[in-house]
């Protein structure tokens, strides 16, 4: 596929006013919404457009009719949330999943991509409009220079796989940054603090399943899996404790940012 070439299609036809809507289509393995190398290809020269400012798109996400109903639902949504998260540079508008397509076919799994000028958009009733997203300088741990109570700082750096407590390799560094901040200040006691993405708005107290044990308790286990690291690399457990707080405290920013472990200071002796 010569996705630069069709990008550039695009954007002539714009300029000859032929058109005044483009969508491209992000095509899935079953059971699957990672991006692949070949999807980077579209949503890279989506990216490189310049005066992303004018123009505004829609992400929707299918699965085909293979599964059960409520899973496809969700499935359709982490489609469309991945795509999301990598064009937020633009004006998203309504990016959602919308589950099974009848029919069995690999056609269906997929993420459209539409994309038109804001001169073009016609609002429709119940539309979620989130503006682009701008870089901010996100705190570090190190920060916390002279460490006080009620300092809470968002672990950055430190990831889990999708729906278990287990600490990703590439993890390591910010462990690493965390285990020696911690000592060097070994009067500093702390909470841990566990959140989840993708909780039910109206039950946000509710947990997801840990895969790897099948407990409801995510958050709490996510948490607890940096405890048992944290003591495992010589912090003494009397200075921390850790807690889950499921879905209750969202960012608006997307599932990345809402799959997080926080620390909060809770004394400094």
């Amino acid at each position: 596929m010569k996705v630069i070439g069709y990008i550039l299609l695009f954007i002539s036809c714009y300029a000859s006013a032929q058109e005044t809507e483009k969508k491209f289509s992000l095509f899935y393995e079953n059971d699957k919404y990672e991006l692949t190398p070949e999807h980077f290809q579209l949503i890279d020269s989506l990216r490189s457009l310049e005066n992303k400012s004018l123009f505004d798109i829609h992400i929707k996400g299918y699965t085909n009719s293979v599964g059960e109903e409520g899973y496809n639902m969700e499935l359709s949504r982490k489609r469309a949330e991945n795509v999301k998260k990598e064009l937020r540079d633009f004006t998203i508008i309504s990016s959602q999943g919308l589950g099974q397509l009848d029919g069995e076919t690999a056609n269906n799994r997929r993420v459209d991509i539409l994309i038109h000028l804001k001169t073009d958009h016609i609002p429709v009733a119940g539309e979620i409009m989130e503006l682009p997203m701008v870089e901010e300088a996100q705190p570090s741990i190190v920060n916390l220079v002279i460490p006080k109570k009620g300092d809470k700082v968002t672990l950055q750096g430190i990831m889990f796989y999708p729906d278990r407590d287990v600490i990703m390799d590439e993890s390591k560094e910010a462990l690493e940054e965390l285990v020696s901040f911690l000592k060097k200040h070994p009067k500093v006691k702390f909470k841990l603090i566990g959140h989840i993405c993708c909780g039910d708005d109206e039950r946000r107290y509710i947990d997801l399943k840990n895969v790897r044990t099948g407990k409801d308790n995510l958050s709490e286990a996510r948490a607890q899996s940096l405890y048992n690291y944290l003591a495992k690399h010589g912090i003494d457990k009397r200075r921390m404790r850790y807690i889950g707080m499921a879905y209750r405290y969202p960012t608006g920013k997307g599932d990345e940012f809402d799959r997080r472990v926080e620390i909060e200071i809770t004394s400094v002796d």
